[in-house]
């Protein structure tokens, strides 16, 4: 696996998000983005229910940064809802996200289907480490 367009992070980048949301990162997560914040993974595609998804780059953790985690949870906080926190984006407007209410399982968020009255969310596996492997 090749990662392009990324860069390092500090722990403390790290902390300060956790801290301000509230949350602890799954570990396997916060070592990855330590080295590939941003990151775009070639391969970059993998299946939820059968059916094929990108994994177009992880969303930066660096608020200095275009499209970081912060503008992100601004812009859709509402639409996700409190047990969602997006890692990754599709490149089509869709998130993956850690489930906080499932054991910080990941799952697909399709932003076509969710509005304000209504929040769904695909299940795709139970790690970041397990959806890396499932890469293809």
């Amino acid at each position: 696996m090749k990662w392009l367009n990324y860069k390092d992070i500090s722990i403390d980048i790290i902390e300060s998000l956790e801290h301000r949301l509230k949350i602890d990162l799954p570990d396997d997560y916060k070592q990855f983005v330590l080295k590939y914040d941003g990151g775009y993974p070639n391969p970059n595609h993998f299946k939820v229910d059968e059916k094929v998804e990108i994994f177009n780059n992880l969303i930066s953790l660096d608020e200095n940064e275009c499209d970081n985690i912060y503008e992100i949870l601004e812009d859709i906080q509402n639409r996700l809802g409190d047990q969602l926190i997006p890692f990754a984006e599709d490149g089509f407007g869709n998130l993956l996200c850690f489930d906080y209410s499932a054991n910080k399982n990941i799952v697909f968020w399709d932003h076509e289907k969710n509005h304000d009255d209504f929040k769904e969310s695909t299940f795709v596996c139970f790690s970041f480490s397990s959806l890396i492997e499932k890469l293809f």
